[in-house]
């Protein structure tokens, strides 16, 4: 693998951890604050999807990455 390659992969899986991340925060506020009628329902599918987004998709990339190289 080039130097090159590492780098833009680290780089995305670096921003699909901080998106998910951000994106557990909007839920999580959602659900403090009830800007969105029903706040429990949407805040806690920002939740789970921001879960998949954090611990799901890189571990598949990951293990994506290493069959093909």
């Amino acid at each position: 693998m080039t130097q090159d390659l590492a780098r833009k992969r680290f780089f995305l899986l670096t921003m699909l951890r901080f998106g998910g991340v951000a994106l557990a925060f909007v839920g999580i506020s959602i659900i403090a604050k009830r800007w969105i009628e029903p706040a429990e329902i949407v805040g806690g599918l920002l939740l789970v999807v921001a879960i998949v987004d954090v611990v799901v998709v890189p571990t598949v990339l990951i293990r994506r990455w290493r069959r093909e190289g």
